[in-house]
């Protein structure tokens, strides 16, 4: 696997293919941002987002006023091409299903710098075309909020029903945020806690997908 988790990465070229894919996502895509103004300017955060598809975390990183840094698949980190354009744009690698420890440790590094990891809490794509709603989360985003004590900012991803393949819509909303004060650590059982943080971070990103739902639907 080509990345080096011995260094925690900021790269510059973040900051110079931001608006590049800003502009794609109006070009090849007809992109909305909903909410961005609850996005917090300082402090420890993770975005939490369904998954939806290939291009997903290139829409929340154009839309989101931080920079982020992404726990992707392990998989996109095999070619060394690849493996350099994720890490140039902050990325790093995660083996999913599985307790990747020096993907977590990295993880909690970018979290202790008061900056802001990205994670798919559902660890998987999930089409709308394969589930109405996303789905349920795995327990790595309610420890990583557990261990880093930082507070979770939910988002989803919706893409607009009947509008074209060609330039579909795609909506980016931003919910409100979730101090971590309110995800119920309290060190009694830590497992069921975490696991009850990540279904309570998990229900929110849903009641934005159903809202979003709600509203484009009846167009």
């Amino acid at each position: 696997m080509y990345f080096d988790y011995g260094s925690l990465k900021d790269h510059k070229t973040y900051t110079f293919v931001k608006p590049i894919l800003k502009i794609l996502s109006h070009i090849i895509y007809s992109s909305e941002c909903i909410g961005r103004e609850n996005v917090p300017l300082t402090g420890r955060l993770i975005i939490a987002c369904n998954h939806i598809g290939t291009p997903d975390p290139a829409f929340v990183v154009a839309n989101c006023p931080r920079k982020i840094h992404y726990m992707a698949k392990s998989d996109l980190f095999q070619r060394k091409d690849l493996a350099t354009l994720f890490t140039l744009m902050n990325a790093f690698p995660v083996k999913r299903c599985s307790s990747d420890r020096k993907a977590l440790r990295y993880a909690l590094r970018v979290l202790e710098e008061e900056k802001v990891l990205g994670i798919f809490p559902e660890g998987r794509r999930v089409r709308q075309h394969e589930s109405l709603v996303p789905t349920e989360a795995l327990t790595g985003v309610g420890y990583l909020a557990r261990v880093s004590g930082a507070d979770i900012l939910p988002a989803c991803l919706y893409r607009k029903p009947g509008c074209s393949r060609f330039r579909p819509v795609i909506i980016v909303r931003f919910g409100k945020v979730i101090k971590n004060s309110e995800l119920g650590f309290e060190g009694e059982n830590r497992s069921r806690e975490m696991k009850a943080a990540s279904e309570k971070i998990m229900n929110e990103i849903r009641k934005l997908w159903l809202d979003t739902d709600s509203f484009y639907s009846k167009e």
